[in-house]
């Protein structure tokens, strides 16, 4: 009859490709529809977990942050464990410890960064010879470089008279140093007589000129770089 028509919607998978099945029943007035899904192999997997999915890209994402974050870290260890470079302090004491490690020969007298010599013999000897007694021994007569050095020679000639290597140019009408430097008058001035004496000496509290030829109350002076291996030797 008209009035009794029962419709049944039924949806099935099916590994095998769709299929439209219709039955009919003209006396009953009965029909049956039935819709079979097709089961697609290569549609992308999904992972559903409490409800929330997630797919392989983001675990990915999430494993390449986490060893990076853990590189980052890495580093920041070496870095501190390691540093690359001394604070001013550690090059300040490494400074300090190497100065105190120089050392100077035998017989001669240790002052800052400098070995001197003063001789105990008292010779007549000319500024060349008094000289070349110091390059004999790997040195040279003294250049007064700083303050804090002058004072230490002031104290150290309090009652001899040692030659400088500090001399009178005629041609350039300069006192120069053994080293082409020209002599500054902010570092000391120069007492005595300038007509014909063109060396100097250091003695009893101050800077003079004096004869090249020397005199019975000259002695000699001489002054060298300390240095490691010096320091070696004493011990």
């Amino acid at each position: 009859m008209s009035e009794n028509l029962i419709y049944a919607d039924l949806n099935m998978t099916e590994p095998t490709r769709p299929r439209l099945q219709k039955v009919t029943d003209v006396q009953g007035s009965t029909y049956a529809e039935v819709k079979v899904q097709s089961l697609d192999t290569n549609a992308p997997a999904s992972y559903t977990s409490s409800g929330k999915s997630c797919s392989p890209r983001t675990r990915v994402a999430v494993f390449v942050a986490v060893i990076i974050l853990l590189l980052v870290l890495a580093v920041c260890r070496i870095l501190m464990c390691c540093p690359t470079a001394s604070s001013p302090a550690d090059s300040k004491a490494f400074s300090n410890n190497s100065k105190a490690a120089l050392g100077c020969p035998r017989n001669w007298e240790k002052h800052g960064e400098k070995c001197y010599f003063f001789s105990q013999i008292q010779e007549i000897k000319d500024w060349n010879a008094s000289r070349k007694e110091c390059t004999d021994m790997n040195s040279d007569l003294v250049v007064i470089d700083t303050k804090d050095e002058l004072v230490y020679l002031m104290f150290q000639s309090e009652n001899y008279y040692y030659f400088l290597g500090l001399t009178y140019s005629e041609s350039e009408k300069k006192w120069k140093w053994i080293n082409n430097m020209e002599h500054s008058t902010d570092m000391f001035n120069i007492e005595g007589d300038f007509t014909d004496y063109f060396c100097t000496v250091i003695g009893h509290e101050k800077v003079e000129t004096a004869p090249c030829d020397g005199s019975s109350t000259t002695q000699n002076m001489c002054e060298k770089a300390a240095n490691l291996l010096e320091e070696q030797k004493e011990n």
